[in-house]
């Protein structure tokens, strides 16, 4: 049978060295005040400037590109620390600008790979999940068709030993959350695809695009005030004045407060703030020597979990040599991969080395190299993977896109209504936003 990771999507009825760090600018009054140089941000600094409008887009790291960050560092060869899938290549533009930049684009594979204890699931087994999956998303999709934004939780019903596995693959490996805080509604929005992969990362085929757009680098946004003439927004490095401001912050810096806005946000938009929150996923990435696991590349592995631990499925899934760079993600989302995230690194590596032996045997030990772990939670320009509606709360996200006193915008995936969690929706939201801002400024 063949199982994708559409498989357990909606659609399935029926996831340095050419780094890049932006040129920087020197603080100046400007038009406009960019505040986050990730893909929304770059794409609305971009097209204000293009558009004849003098911009000045601040960034609180020491480079560019936000959660779309390649590491050729760390193993020698290209690491995504955070986006690596480039979702739905008919929707997607970074495909065919990577393509522009001679970088190598190429379509994900179109088969799961399926084990249970240590070995390749048979036709049964493969049988026996699928259908799970399928069951759990007919009942998501009818719930959401009928707009009742239940918890995906709720769907799930009697379960089999292929419930759990399925449940990860719906919920905390896609939605990066676990079911019981997965809106149907949000789910059932989102458009999907063929997926594709960049050999050089998706990180660097961002920053290689943005490579001349102009960022102040290491200038934090602390607050923004527009109760006056000009929006005021203060900074580590000082104070700046805009007429309006385009705020590409993920939501979980806009929950955090850090980020203090005047005047008072609309009810509506606070909202949306508590409804739309950032899910946990990271990845635990491996190197091993060559040969070492028995995988074709980029192959996205399912295995059988049967445990659950902080409310939702222990383990997760993998992405086995990365573009032939014999790199492997053990990718864990949800309760359990947050409760993982809080132990550290160390914990983290650990257990996706465990994972993986159990999969493959004790011997791959003899080819393991090093290993490393994002933990995106405890990232302070972030604090989260990305965005996700709880149960009950999809209609809000639409609220995210109001203006705070005609001056103020929100853009980023957490603003999509379709593309949502994901870099292309992000960058199409950055160009929304701008284009919204000019038809202000005139």
């Amino acid at each position: 049978m063949t199982m994708t990771r559409g498989t357990f999507t909606k659609s399935a009825l029926t996831t340095a060295a050419l780094v890049g760090t932006g040129t920087t600018t020197k603080a100046t009054d400007v038009d406009v005040i960019v505040i986050g140089a990730g893909a929304a941000g770059l794409a609305s600094t971009d097209a204000l400037i293009k558009n004849g409008h003098t911009v000045q887009c601040i960034e609180a790291a020491n480079r560019i590109g936000g959660r779309v960050f390649t590491d050729t560092v760390t193993f020698g060869v290209p690491m995504d620390c955070g986006a690596h899938w480039l979702h739905n290549r008919s929707l997607n533009p970074f495909v065919n600008i990577g393509k522009k930049l001679d970088l190598k684009l190429y379509q994900a594979p179109s088969k799961m790979r399926v084990m249970v204890k240590g070995r390749d699931a048979t036709d049964a087994d493969e049988i026996e999940f699928f259908s799970e999956a399928k069951r759990i998303n007919r009942g998501m999709a009818k719930a959401a068709r009928k707009r009742q934004d239940a918890s995906a939780a709720s769907i799930i019903g009697p379960e089999n030993p292929w419930s759990l596995t399925a449940s990860a693959h719906i919920g905390s490996l896609s939605m990066a959350r676990d079911m019981a805080d997965v809106s149907v509604t949000d789910w059932y929005s989102a458009e999907e695809g063929v997926d594709w992969f960049c050999a050089q990362g998706f990180g660097t085929l961002l920053a290689a695009h943005h490579a001349k757009t102009p960022v102040t680098l290491g200038t934090r946004a602390k607050s923004i005030d527009a109760s006056t003439d000009s929006v005021i927004v203060k900074t580590n490095k000082g104070t700046l004045r805009a007429k309006a401001v385009i705020v590409t912050v993920s939501q979980g810096i806009l929950a955090s407060g850090k980020l203090a806005i005047k005047p008072k946000i609309d009810t509506q938009i606070r909202q949306a703030i508590g409804g739309i929150t950032m899910g946990s996923y990271n990845h635990i990435t491996l190197q091993f020597a060559h040969g070492t696991i028995d995988a074709k590349p980029d192959s996205w592995i399912a295995y059988q979990l049967t445990e659950r631990k902080n409310g939702g499925p222990k383990g997760g899934g993998i992405l086995a040599n990365i573009s032939e760079s014999n790199l492997c993600y053990v990718e864990v989302g949800g309760g359990f991969g947050k409760s993982l995230e809080a132990k550290g690194e160390a914990t983290m590596i650990d257990f996706g080395l465990a994972e993986l032996t159990a999969l493959f045997g004790t011997d791959i030990r003899k080819g393991y190299i090093k290993g490393s772990a994002t933990r995106w939670g405890k990232n302070a320009n972030v604090l989260g993977a990305y965005s996700g509606a709880l149960p009950g709360m999809a209609a809000t996200r639409q609220h995210l896109r109001m203006s705070i006193a005609g001056r103020i915008f929100l853009a980023g995936e957490a603003t999509s209504f379709s593309e949502q969690a994901t870099v292309s929706g992000a960058h199409k939201e950055g160009l929304r936003a701008a284009e919204t801002v000019c038809e202000l400024l005139g």
